[in-house]
């Protein structure tokens, strides 16, 4: 399954082309990593992709459904706040849901009715989403 597919793409500023009839297809599971010196358009390609420049030609298409975010090299964080605790902000909304989801199973295990079903639906909703809560450990 295609989680982004990018067809067509061309793109310039002003007389340098960054982008001419390009493709590219990201697959789940797959990881990309963007490398090139400076002014080859990794930049923009990120970007082109987060809906925040729109290419001169082609089109990217995401598959429904998915979060896109990306952390900018320009981001200002708070002095005190970890990479990891930054990381995690972009996850909150499951976070917030794994909390809930855990505290619904701790009072499912005191005998409390309903709290069982409310956890499996909370954890279908995580899976579904394939939240990883491990991803940013220590």
């Amino acid at each position: 399954m295609s989680l982004l597919e990018i067809t067509g793409l061309s793109h310039s500023f002003g007389d340098n082309q960054l982008f001419y009839e390009t493709d590219l297809v990201l697959n789940k599971g797959e990881h990309i990593g963007i490398t090139g010196q400076n002014g080859t358009g990794k930049s923009t390609l990120i970007k082109i992709c987060t809906e925040q420049i729109i290419p001169d030609q082609g089109r990217v298409v995401w598959y429904p459904g998915i979060k896109v975010g990306y952390l900018d090299q320009y981001a200002s964080m708070d002095s005190g706040m970890t990479m990891k605790a930054f990381l995690k902000t972009a996850f909150e909304e499951l976070y917030t849901l794994e909390k809930r989801m855990n505290e619904l199973y701790d009072r499912a295990a005191r005998g409390q009715e309903g709290a069982l079903k409310a956890a499996a639906v909370c954890q279908e909703q995580l899976e579904h989403r394939d939240f990883l809560p491990d991803r940013f450990t220590d």
